[in-house]
């Protein structure tokens, strides 16, 4: 039978020592030790005299304890983070239970001694400076964590208000080349040069195409980076003839209506209804040339425009509604959630039955490399002023740890997240056509920059309704041109009457 033994090295190390020597208990540990010879080739004398050789040293330790743990304080206390003291970590986010779901019960299971505070962001109001209102609730709340829109990131970042990451990941060596390639760029060129924040998820769309109808009639595969002339061109070959179930649409778009591709191809060309100043921006030849390309698409019939449906849609009839993965459509502009249709489609309902890949969605040729779709939407960051800001790097790094990017793959399977990892239904496939094109920062940046929601779709209405009527032949291309460019402008110049006026009350009542 092996004797019992007392492991009296790691005692040494972890026994509390005191001013009056070593204690009784140790010595007696290392005395039976060496009775006991648990090595009897090592010479007794040898051994007693390490033994006591060790008990003298630790004796000595003892009383240069304190100088010696002064010359490590300071670096322990900046470069370890605290996992016993009790303490908070106060985070903004949409609303504080949805928070607490998804990320911050997980950060208290990981670090029992902290606690969540959460807060609410500010109500977005499009008649609001929203980088203010941001400033407020950060000088009022004092959170350590905000989570910002794009544009709210920019303006604070320019005025120094915002925390530079790029210490704290340096100290930790965090591995950046871990996300989508493009995504932290993308942060930095909003930040200026410098990385004052993540963000965990984003949105893009990817081009999906049916392999055996392309096939079936000698259409060449889409390519990487085509240009929406080229996109539009490869639809057009597909037979549109026949009623629904015996026709193919060359493309399905995810915007499936005349502004809706309007829409995105004026996206991947730089075009907007409105420019900076919020003023009418659709007198342009390029506009023109997109709205031509939606009235021949749909015209000819190789664009397909959406059902209109009431009530809620489920089972088999959620996924027939979309005729690329019932095999009518040969492509289809989609985002992320396309891979599980396909898939739980054809395992469900027997749909999908066919070969299918992906590619980059069409892009600007003069901006190949930059995505059309691809917004840095809200981003996580850390007040300058937060007075708990290791604290709140931790949070950060919790919310974008590969741990949570796993649990959110299977709570919200659609979600895109920019974490490099090959979701299930699209293993063996294209996964890099959704990461290969980088955010467009500018777009990033507009898409919150002109708060003019109830006009936008008011304009884009407008184009519905006059391309529409063009398509039924209740007008000619021509005269809705014509009309679209002056109900345009009038519906600009209204509600820029309009924003006047809420003024000019505003400033009366100061008064």
């Amino acid at each position: 039978m092996k004797p019992i033994r007392s492991d009296w090295e790691k005692e040494l190390r972890h026994f509390p020592l005191n001013p009056k020597g070593v204690p009784a208990k140790l010595k007696k540990s290392v005395e039976e030790r060496i009775a006991m010879g648990v090595r009897p080739k090592r010479n007794g004398a040898r051994t007693w005299t390490t033994a006591a050789a060790l008990m003298i040293a630790a004796a000595a330790l003892f009383a240069w304890r304190e100088p010696l743990l002064g010359l490590f304080h300071r670096q322990a206390d900046t470069e370890l983070f605290d996992t016993k003291t009790e303490r908070s970590v106060k985070v903004q986010w949409m609303d504080g239970f949805s928070f607490m779901s998804r990320y911050g019960q997980a950060f208290i299971i990981r670090y029992p001694n902290m606690d969540v505070e959460t807060i609410s962001s500010p109500p977005y109001d499009p008649q609001q400076n929203m980088t203010a209102a941001y400033e407020a609730m950060i000088e009022r709340d004092k959170p350590d964590v905000v989570y910002l829109p794009a544009n709210v990131f920019k303006n604070l970042a320019a005025e120094g208000k915002l925390l530079s990451l790029e210490p704290f990941i340096a100290k930790d060596k965090y591995d950046l080349s871990a996300f989508v390639p493009g995504i932290v760029d993308g942060i930095r060129e909003l930040g200026g040069g410098t990385l004052y924040g993540l963000t965990p998820d984003y949105m893009s769309e990817a081009l999906f195409y049916n392999k055996d109808l392309f096939d079936r009639y000698g259409v060449p595969y889409p390519t990487d980076r085509m240009s929406w002339d080229d996109l539009l061109r490869l639809a057009q070959r597909f037979p549109a003839s026949g009623e629904d179930g015996s026709r193919v649409y060359g493309l399905a778009p995810f915007l499936a209506s005349p502004s809706g591709v309007a829409e995105s191809a004026a996206l991947a060309a730089g075009l907007s209804l409105l420019d900076a100043n919020g003023d009418w921006a659709g007198d342009t030849d390029g506009w023109r040339t997109i709205w031509k390309n939606v009235f021949d698409g749909y015209r000819g019939g190789w664009l397909y425009e959406e059902k209109s449906s009431s009530g809620p849609v489920s089972g088999v009839n959620y996924y027939k509604r979309n005729p690329f993965l019932t095999g009518e459509a040969a492509m289809s502009l989609y985002h992320f959630t396309m891979a599980n249709d396909l898939v739980e489609a054809k395992k469900r309902y027997g749909l999908a039955d066919f070969r299918w890949d992906l590619v980059t969605e069409p892009v600007n040729p003069n901006k190949p490399d930059m995505s059309p779709t691809a917004t840095l939407n809200t981003i996580f960051a850390i007040p300058v002023r937060s007075a708990n800001a290791k604290d709140a790097w931790e949070m950060i790094k919790h919310v974008h740890s590969e741990e949570m990017a796993a649990k959110l793959a299977v709570q919200y399977p659609g979600a895109q997240g920019t974490r490099k990892r090959i979701p299930k239904a699209l293993e063996g496939y294209r996964t890099d056509a959704f990461y290969m094109l980088k955010p467009d920062p500018e777009l990033s940046v507009r898409a919150y920059s002109v708060a003019r929601n109830h006009l936008n779709a008011q304009l884009n209405s407008i184009v519905d309704d006059e391309l529409k009527a063009a398509i039924d032949g209740v007008k000619s291309f021509d005269a809705a041109v014509e009309s679209i460019r002056q109900r345009g402008r009038q519906a600009v110049e209204q509600a820029k009457a309009e924003e006047r006026s809420a003024l000019g009350k505003e400033a009366a009542a100061l008064r």
